[in-house]
């Protein structure tokens, strides 16, 4: 069977079906789409976007979900048709007591449809598209919210498979729920402090229902306001979620869409917001079917097929997605969508449309981008002048089309996210840790005042996993133990994967006491079977020195991102001080077999990450918890350290969402201010990202007018510190009479008398 030609922007044909006018966006319409199933009759619709100039469109049902058809090409049609010619059904199947076929009414512009047809929940159903050169297509539904098989037959989802219990945050009576815009009894989105957490690996079963067993532990400690889930758009394995190509279906392999919305329910019932993370920027390379299926795709990219959404025949693309962030909002009930890398969907206009389509829609739920343009502000701004959804939808289908036919650029303007990730200041407070050299204290100011709107973090999943795979504590075990110049390796790459493993393995056999038990000539042999060179030694004293420096670096970078006012995250565990790595994991259908040497993709992410990227040994070396600690004493620092933290944060509306109102810079010392007001209120935050300790004569000479009391001290006892707190907090500093004992990466907070 041959597949069509390709459909990228610079290939595409150039159909004419001006003859129908453009379809209206009305709810109607957005739920429309692929397989809408009527329980009560027992039939469904399908309506299918496909090729413009294609000929014919079918829709086969097996009659019995127990069938199992699986993958698409098991059942082969047979095409008798010549073009121009008449052909009837029989034509294009083989008899087939099985299933029944049905052929779709061509609407125009791409849109083919059919109503009322016999069929069961769970009923297995395909495609079938007969082109304009009489090539037969088998597809699955781009729109399938039911994908045992990712090649394989879509099947026939019931939207009515789970009944809501926590209705009163549904209905926002809850003032739990953080919203778009506050309102009585709603929190706004500097409410947030979000831990994302990823279902396969905080659980060793790695499913909806095992995860709630995380959702209580959120719950108790008591620090994050919402969780964000990675993405479980439907692939072939467990996985960390980026390589979706069912983009409305669960991924089966962590459990049913039932499951996952029980899962969402109960984080509800846990006074927990849930952001559901989506992938509009490409898909995964496995089981996608799109190119068959119509002009859904434009070329290539570096994860995937990139998306048509300016090329020709985009509206029905442009709509597929944003119909694909409705679907989560209103079928999961969601409290946010976070989007994954937006500036390589290549189209400011898809997100622009995204964000009114939500917005109109579903007004409370918030949308956070990952977009990495440097804090480009029209990302989180809106459009300065006020006009109806339909004349927004016009203005953006316009610039496009100006885009696709006429090839004139054209710019939508502000997009209009609700938030963003910000990655300046990621990197302001995570190169650092990494070299040390890279401090910049004009950095670090010049982000944490442009940062109240963007979401702020010290790690994600993508600078663990992407990124040797070590957390914020091994990373800065590397420049504490200078290992990156005592490890072998023939490239930057290879030195920097060396040390990272080199650095993790310390940790391992530190906090599991194995250290201590192991001979130094013990410690170097297996130290230079990782990658210390020859002629290098570790001792034992400076290993444990160098943690202690590491842990107090990840409590200063969490405490920074916490008290800059506006949405805050941590990457699952990191609230806790988790050791345990966290890896890109996945599998594809056809690599079980295919290891290192073989498979020249798993080969080239192995030389890019350092390590083996296959589900069965990434994932059970990216469990959380993995790591079991032979003393927990660091452990319950830190939770208390974020737990203190956090309630001071959720009890200080200056922290909460105050403004920024000066900075301090000291670069003799090494130290950070900023002070922030909320009416008559102000505080002062002072970090401090040097090495040197200050026993009661830090002092710089901007230090604000007024008198200042100690409210939290990072270096406090029960948070793993050195005890020395600012007169028991019970003393005033005043301008001219700071004298304060300030520990190295160790972050101090005051409250203006």
């Amino acid at each position: 069977m041959k597949i069509t030609t390709d459909y990228s922007i610079n290939n595409q044909r150039a159909y004419n079906y001006n003859t129908k006018p453009a379809f209206k966006r009305n709810w109607a319409e957005h739920v429309s789409w692929g397989a809408k199933y009527i329980k009560e009759a027992g039939k469904a619709d399908f309506k299918l976007f496909t090729f413009p100039d294609a000929k014919r469109v079918f829709v086969e049902i097996g009659k019995k979900a127990e069938n199992k058809f699986g993958n698409l090409w098991e059942k082969i049609v047979k095409l008798i048709a010549i073009q121009g010619a008449a052909f009837s059904i029989e034509n294009v199947l083989a008899e087939n007591e099985d299933t029944s076929v049905h052929e779709l009414e061509n609407k125009g512009e791409g849109i083919f449809e059919t109503k009322s047809i016999p069929a069961e929940e769970n009923s297995q159903y395909r495609f079938i598209i007969v082109t304009a050169d009489n090539q037969v297509n088998l597809v699955k539904d781009p729109y399938s919210k039911q994908q045992p098989d990712i090649k394989g037959w879509s099947e026939i989802y019931n939207p009515n498979n789970y009944e809501w219990k926590n209705t009163d945050w549904l209905e926002g009576k809850d003032p739990r729920r953080i919203i778009r815009k506050p309102e009585e009894p709603l929190r706004g989105l500097e409410n947030l402090i979000i831990e994302e957490i990823n279902i396969p690996t905080i659980s060793e079963e790695g499913t909806f229902e095992s995860a709630k067993q995380h959702i209580d532990k959120i719950a108790e400690k008591g620090v994050a306001t919402a969780i964000e889930i990675l993405p479980v758009e439907n692939t072939f394995s467990k996985q960390w979620g980026y390589d979706g190509v069912d983009k409305f279906a669960v991924n089966g392999n962590l459990g049913t869409s039932a499951e996952l919305k029980d899962l969402i329910d109960y984080a509800h019932s846990k006074g927990l917001n849930v952001i559901m993370d989506m992938v509009p920027n490409h898909m995964g390379t496995d089981g996608d079917f799109l190119a068959k299926t119509g002009p859904y795709e434009n070329g290539s990219g570096e994860f995937g097929s990139n998306l048509n959404y300016e090329g020709l025949n985009n509206r029905y693309v442009r709509d597929w997605m944003a119909n694909a962030a409705l679907w989560w909002a209103n079928e999961y009930k969601v409290d946010g969508i976070r989007f994954d890398m937006t500036k390589l969907c290549n189209s400011d206009y898809l997100l622009k449309q995204i964000v009114a389509e939500v917005n109109e829609h579903n007004p409370k739920v918030f949308l956070i981008a990952e977009d990495g343009r440097d804090n480009l502000n029209k990302v989180t701004q809106y459009n300065k002048f006020e006009m109806t959804h339909d004349n927004e939808l016009a203005m953006i289908d316009q610039g496009v089309d100006n885009i696709a036919h006429k090839r004139f650029n054209s710019d939508p303007g502000d997009i209009g996210f609700d938030s963003e990730w910000d990655f300046n200041l990621m990197h302001a407070l995570k190169d650092p840790i990494s070299a040390p050299y890279k401090l910049n204290l004009d950095i670090i100011d010049s982000t944490i005042w442009n940062s109240k709107y963007r979401t702020k973090f010290a790690l994600s999943h993508d600078e663990i996993g992407n990124w040797d795979g070590t957390r914020l504590v091994a990373k800065a075990m590397v420049p504490e133990l200078n290992l990156d110049k005592r490890v072998k390796g023939s490239n930057i790459g290879e030195i920097g994967q060396n040390a990272a493993k080199l650095s993790q393995w310390l940790i391992e056999k530190l906090i599991t006491g194995e250290l201590d038990g192991m001979g130094l000539e013990e410690l170097h042999r297996q130290a230079k079977s990782i990658g210390l060179k020859d002629n290098e030694h570790l001792s034992p004293k400076r290993i444990k020195t160098a943690f202690e420096t590491s842990k107090a670096k990840q409590k200063l970078c969490m405490g920074t991102v916490m008290t800059v006012p506006g949405p805050k995250m941590y990457f699952q565990g990191d609230d806790e001080m988790d050791m345990s790595t966290f890896k890109f994991f996945r599998e594809f259908s056809e690599e079980k077999e295919n290891r290192l040497k073989q498979d020249p993709e798993t080969f080239k992410l192995y030389k890019q990450k350092g390590y083996d990227t296959l589900e069965e040994i990434a994932r059970p070396q990216s469990m959380l918890g993995r790591i079991k600690s032979k003393d927990t004493g660091y452990i319950q620092e830190m939770k208390s350290y974020m737990k203190d933290l956090s309630n001071l944060v959720k009890s200080t509306p200056a922290l909460l969402k105050g403004e920024i109102k000066s900075t301090i810079k000291d670069y003799t010392h090494k130290v950070h201010a900023h002070i922030l007001s909320d009416g008559n209120e102000e505080y002062m935050v002072i970090k401090n990202f040097g090495d040197k300790f200050h026993s009661k004569e830090y002092g710089v000479a901007d230090f604000p007018d007024g008198e200042w009391v100690e409210i939290f001290n990072g270096d406090d006892k029960k948070y793993g510190g050195s005890g020395y707190i600012n007169n028991d907090r019970l003393t005033t500093i005043t301008k001219n009479n700071q004298g304060l004992n300030l520990a190295p990466n160790s972050i101090l907070i005051l409250r203006k008398i």
